[in-house]
């Protein structure tokens, strides 16, 4: 099934349209929730305020059908991991979390960090991990460190029961003047 879910899994019978704070898009997405992480911070080099800006990307599963790996892990699933709160309380969580290391603000340094994890079927977040390319400056580790510390999710579901599902969340920085 390629289809975004429709089902809301907090009451498991209301119908939501696709992408509202309950459903994520199966493919990746190019644009991007802000965030504001706007904290004004002096550059040491050269006196003038920059900020940091912190953008939440939509979430996506994995395309390779509802069959677990050998880990038992689902790339997919019939009712996807929902945060608590829903994407708007994601977005809140990330922005109050993630801190716009100093040295990658010095050196500019801007883009993306991919972070993969896994939901158990209690909704604990385990094995986060930035995949694709690394940014450097700490905005790597800091971007896993805020994956890896976020409360328990509500989690995916297949035919009813409770499984481990990866997803990967991108977490956008941007420096603004």
């Amino acid at each position: 099934n390629n289809s975004d879910y429709t089902k809301n899994p907090s009451t498991g019978s209301e119908n939501t349209p696709a992408n509202t704070d309950t459903t994520v898009s199966n493919t990746p997405m190019n644009d991007t929730t802000t965030v504001a992480a706007n904290k004004p911070i002096a550059n040491k080099k050269d006196a003038t305020n920059k900020r940091g800006r912190v953008s939440l990307g939509k979430m996506t599963e994995r395309k390779t059908g509802m069959k677990p790996d050998k880990d038992g892990v689902y790339e997919m699933t019939d009712v996807r991991p929902v945060y608590p709160g829903g994407q708007a309380a994601l977005e809140n969580y990330i922005n109050n979390n993630v801190e716009y290391q100093q040295p990658a603000i010095d050196n500019n340094t801007e883009g993306t960090v991919d972070v993969e994890f896994v939901i158990d079927e209690k909704g604990n977040i385990s094995n986060a991990k930035r995949i694709g390319k690394e940014l450097g400056g700490g905005l790597d580790d800091e971007a896993v460190r805020v994956i890896s510390n976020m409360p328990k999710w509500t989690p995916g579901k297949v035919k009813g029961k409770n499984v481990k599902t990866r997803l990967v969340l991108p977490i956008t920085y941007k420096i603004e003047q």
